[in-house]
């Protein structure tokens, strides 16, 4: 409405006398300041979406194929639903292409995580809260991470399992020990109900929580009860794994659905519902934003192309080439891109830095993601100058000069 509006008001405060007597040679806002700012918070709003874009789809990439520190290749998740992980692992272990298997009470890296807290001593003014995992035995060969110090847990050891504690290098810290040796053998207190864990191992630190999170203090924990899933590792091919898992389920819970997934893709999950949605929803909203600007650009380009058709023909009578005529009729167009660019670019920055910085990983806009937006705001503003600025100089003088 107010698009429709505002020529109309325009074209009804004409007086007609000026109007019928100059017509040939009238122009509508002939200096264009309105358009020509129009223009440019058009464009700059386009870079600026253009930028982010490229610096979100950048950083979903560096989560994507970020080392987490352990492995999580060839593995798949199952979901126990209340069956027995011990009974359903044996039965997996029976087939060739499963190579190991351990029970869980959750994915690491995929941003669930229980808490508890500890101190070395009672006398220790505060307690020291530490990420947990219940783990299985063979957790540590199933996602391949390295033992610095200690023995993790063992099937001989049986129930004496459940009171020990295998921690993080980060934990070790967390607890003040001098080093990861130092800390196998002791004592710690933890703080739900006051039972004693006895240190018997150190694992090398790995990102167990969301790349958004600095790393955090980490416990394996030793409690069946807990356990939520099983890690499958195996050989071969995905679908071969899945038929290996869905006979063995069958032979335990031919009654209950099986539901399993991979394991990377449950890792990654969430940083495809945020940021790979982001990029969608920015990169729509790009190119809506690019489309306006460029119809707009469009139209100013055929305007000033048709109110300077006769001058256009006179240079080329007089022997300008081509190309001086493409840059006479463009220099403005790219100046108020230019200007675009000088807005966008230190918004863009800082806007997109400021929310970068709460990331524990993060990418940096740099001149290569800067560079990038601008060459590809240039190339639209090019071809949409270009396609009106060149058909000009094709003109022939003779069509546009024969009746002056």
């Amino acid at each position: 409405m107010l698009a429709g509006l505002f020529p109309a008001v325009v074209m009804s405060g004409f007086k007609p006398v000026k109007v019928l007597k100059g017509f040939s040679n009238m122009k509508l806002f002939s200096r264009m300041g309105l358009r020509k700012s129009l223009l440019v918070a058009q464009f700059t709003f386009s870079l600026i979406f253009i930028l982010s874009v490229i610096v979100v789809y950048n950083q979903l990439q560096l989560f994507l194929k970020a080392d987490h520190g352990f492995n999580m290749e060839n593995k798949i998740v199952v979901q126990l639903s209340n069956t027995s992980a011990a009974t359903l692992k044996t039965e997996l272990l029976k087939h060739s292409n499963i190579e190991s298997v351990s029970a869980a009470s959750h994915i690491p890296a995929a941003g669930t995580s229980n808490s508890r807290s500890f101190k070395r001593s009672l006398d220790d003014q505060d307690w020291t809260g530490i990420n947990t995992f219940s783990v299985d035995e063979d957790y540590l060969k199933n996602i391949e991470v390295e033992l610095v110090a200690g023995n993790f847990y063992s099937v001989e050891a049986g129930e004496l399992n459940k009171n020990h504690l295998v921690i993080s290098e980060k934990t070790v810290e967390a607890l003040h020990f001098e080093s990861a040796a130092d800390a196998v053998g002791q004592e710690v207190i933890q703080q739900q109900d006051s039972s004693h864990f006895t240190i018997i191992g150190v694992v090398k630190n790995y990102n167990h929580q969301l790349l958004m999170e600095q790393m955090a203090p980490l416990a394996l924990i030793y409690d069946p009860s807990d356990y939520q899933l099983l890690q499958v590792k195996y050989a071969g091919n995905f679908k071969d794994a899945g038929a290996a898992i869905e006979q063995a389920w069958t032979q335990i819970n031919p009654t209950m659905k099986l539901d399993y997934k991979d394991f990377y893709g449950e890792v990654h999950k969430i940083y495809d519902i945020f940021f790979g949605d982001l990029v969608s929803i920015l990169g729509v909203i790009s190119f809506l934003a690019i489309l306006i600007s460029c119809l707009g650009l469009l139209g100013m380009a055929t305007y000033t192309t048709e109110t300077r058709i006769k001058e256009v023909s006179i240079r080329k009578v007089l022997g300008s080439s081509n190309g001086s005529l493409v840059y006479l009729l463009s220099k403005g167009f790219f100046i108020v891109i230019l200007l675009a660019i000088l807005i966008a670019v230190p918004v863009a920055y800082f806007a997109n830095t400021l929310w970068l910085e709460k990331l524990a990983y993060h990418v940096t806009v740099d001149f290569y993601v800067i560079g990038s937006g601008i060459v590809l705001l240039l190339l639209f503003a090019t071809l949409t100058i270009g396609s009106q600025t060149w058909r000009a100089v094709f003109v022939n003088p003779v069509d546009n000069l024969k009746n002056e």
